[in-house]
């Protein structure tokens, strides 16, 4: 296993997708596979479920797996080696139960690496440049330590 000590968090900067949708987007783009290892829906699968305003309200919030956890990520240029990559579907909003399935996957990542010092960094805290994940990084970390129900 690899030896790991951030986890980096994205967001796809769509109102929709799904990790077979950013597969595709990463090969078109030269990349072997995805980037992340990880990837959190919301209720827009894809392009047609949201040009209709159609939500598919099961596709919210669900975990779909992208790169094996043992294979470096393509998602922060120099940071890959020991991180792990977390891509929220979603431009600047996102649901609650996209937030609880965050939660829930960084308290499993937590446990499987025990006593390893897992910082939880956005994008955009590598590359000041950039906006991704469009959420407060400071306002995500208590929350997501904090218990409770994002409310």
């Amino acid at each position: 296993m690899r030896f790991i000590d951030e986890i980096i968090i994205h967001n796809s900067a769509s109102e929709w997708g799904n990790a077979a949708i950013i597969t595709e987007w990463h090969i078109a783009r030269g990349w072997k596979t995805i980037g992340y290892h990880w990837v959190i829906g919301n209720s827009y699968p894809t392009q047609k479920s949201f040009q209709l305003k159609m939500p598919i309200f099961s596709h919210d919030g669900r975990l779909e797996t992208g790169r094996k956890l043992e294979e470096i990520g393509a998602h922060t240029r120099g940071h890959n080696k020991n991180s792990i990559g977390i891509c929220i579907i979603g431009k600047r909003t996102f649901s609650k139960a996209q937030f609880l399935t965050l939660r829930k996957l960084i308290k499993m990542l937590k446990s499987m690496f025990p006593g390893a010092d897992i910082k939880i960094r956005g994008h955009t805290e590598h590359f000041s440049g950039k906006t991704c994940p469009n959420i407060n990084m400071n306002y995500l970390r208590k929350a997501l330590d904090a218990e409770g129900d994002f409310n």
